[in-house]
């Protein structure tokens, strides 16, 4: 199973940070291929996404139920989405900096560099706010 791991360092108020990777909303500011998400009554996360699922070469636009955890004190959001390529990952903050880790059964091309830009983009965000 492959396992793509992102770091940055966390500039910026670690309790700000957190809350803006804890609003299920926002992440299609910083997930680049993610066109909506929305948290639904359950507690689950609706998200619709431009991506070459099956992998043959072409995006398609996908529609799928994650669930989205939380932990405030750990400050960790944990996710997954069920499917063929047991898609799961986290964005777990320290106080000097920010990982992010994707695990899943299947190769992705891009996989790191994307996961390297949204952690630029989640910085970028948070400055743009501040």
């Amino acid at each position: 199973m492959p396992t793509y791991t992102a770091t940055r360092p966390l500039d910026g108020d670690a309790d700000e940070y957190f809350d803006y990777i804890a609003d299920p909303e926002n992440l299609p500011a910083y997930f680049p291929r993610m066109t909506e998400a929305h948290e639904l009554p359950d507690g689950k996360v609706e998200t619709t996404a431009h991506v070459d699922a099956d992998q043959d070469g072409t995006d398609e636009t996908v529609t799928s139920e994650a669930e989205f955890d939380v932990d405030r004190a750990a400050r960790e959001v944990t996710w997954s989405a069920p499917g063929p390529h047991d898609y799961h990952g986290s964005l777990k903050l320290a106080d000097d900096g920010v990982e992010l880790t994707i695990h899943t059964t299947s190769e992705f091309p891009g996989m790191q560099e994307a996961l390297d830009g949204s952690l630029a983009a989640i910085a970028e965000n948070l400055q743009k706010k501040a």
